[in-house]
């Protein structure tokens, strides 16, 4: 008998339990362990899933949100300028015009001459625009004082065109004529 077989016929009260509760616990992991420790890294798994999405969708919501602000902002703005800003209508726009060429005129030692009022819808808006040319004559230095002043004016006023000629004797004021215009509201603004 070899020393194998003689230890196991000696120890036999003792092996059979161990390798017995050695084939237990191995079915035991095999039957209960395993499949756990699986579901829960399939939960690990969507769990971390779950929140990227989260993640992801509460980044979206603030885009979105934020965008509803920008445009909300836009509207209270947009409300301001035609409001505030923006004549009411054609005869308040065209009494903006005449009002400030006649002050910035005066101001800056230039004569007016004629002046021509052209009013035009545009199209697919409640916005129609006043037009003006206006005739001035003076001194190049006065000119140039009179276009700052229109530039810089606080009233809503668009400087389109200025187109200057000069007389055939040089010691006559230039010839100016000048294309300003606004606009103002002609629907109900809404």
């Amino acid at each position: 008998m070899t020393l194998a077989q003689r230890i196991f016929k000696e120890k036999r009260q003792y092996i059979y339990p161990v390798v017995g509760a050695l084939i237990l616990n191995a079915a035991v992991f095999g039957a209960v362990v395993y499949p756990l420790s699986l579901k829960a890294d399939n939960g690990e798994r969507d769990a971390n899933a779950a929140a990227m999405a989260r993640a992801t969708a509460r980044a979206e919501f603030e885009r979105a949100r934020a965008t509803v602000t920008g445009k909300d902002a836009a509207k209270g703005e947009l409300k301001k300028f035609y409001g505030d800003v923006l004549p009411p209508d054609q005869s308040a726009a065209r009494r903006i015009l005449r009002t400030k060429m006649e002050e910035l005129a005066e101001s800056s030692n230039i004569k007016k001459g004629l002046e021509a009022f052209e009013p035009k819808q545009e199209r697919g808006s409640d916005l129609a625009k006043l037009t003006a040319t206006i005739s001035l004559t003076g001194d190049y230095r006065n000119i140039r004082r009179l276009v700052y002043g229109l530039e810089t004016a606080p009233e809503f006023i668009i400087l389109e065109n200025v187109a200057v000629s000069q007389p055939q004797e040089r010691d006559q004021a230039l010839n100016v004529i000048v294309r300003i215009a606004t606009y103002y509201r002609t629907g109900d603004g809404n």
